[in-house]
């Protein structure tokens, strides 16, 4: 996602396109997220979360895909829209997974962690497309490497779901575990 931010305008400037013109491509994302975000949560609530998410995963991959193949602002502009379906729609999503995988005790720590160590991901990812593009000229490799990552992801998030890790951990350190009917009944 740290491409599209930081190399997009750059990317389609080389396709001859203004500055303006590849702001104006960029801001589509904020459209397409929102609207991304809506439907996603929708479907999750009437299909489930695992297989909405490998979607949008799916989703984001191709958008690589597609700024992989362009060749001209309105192709890379689809593709950063297909990219911003996924774009806040996989963070609401991840946190469902992770209170449905480890519980809703754990569900702050869980999460917290996740965005705690997401920017460094995306810091690097930055970072490589630059280093990219300054070894090769091109931006190829790195639009190839987040396509595949956005596929992978959709490929293991899609994988059976397994057993939720943490049910009959304390709230408390010190406190005992609830009962399993109690514990339904808090979470």
């Amino acid at each position: 996602m740290g491409f599209v931010n930081a190399h997009f305008i750059a990317y389609a400037t080389g396709f001859g396109a203004s500055t303006i013109a590849a702001a104006g491509s960029l801001a589509t994302v904020g459209v397409m997220s929102i609207a991304g975000a809506l439907i996603f949560g929708y479907f999750s609530d009437k299909r489930g979360v695992r297989p909405v998410l490998a979607i949008a995963y799916g989703f984001r991959g191709l958008g690589y895909g597609v700024l992989l193949m362009a060749d001209s602002l309105p192709m890379a502009t689809l593709g950063v829209m297909i990219i911003g379906i996924s774009w806040t729609s996989a963070i609401s999503l991840t946190g469902a997974i992770s209170a449905d995988q480890f519980g809703l005790r754990r569900l702050g720590t869980v999460y917290g962690s996740i965005f705690a160590i997401m920017p460094l991901g995306a810091a690097s990812g930055v970072w490589i497309a630059g280093r990219v593009f300054d070894n090769t000229g091109s931006y190829d490799l790195a639009l190839q490497i987040s396509m595949a990552l956005g596929l992978g992801a959709a490929l293991l998030i899609g994988l059976p779901r397994y057993r939720q890790l943490a049910p009959e951990l304390p709230e408390f350190p010190g406190t005992p575990p609830a009962k399993p009917d109690e514990a339904s009944a808090t979470e």
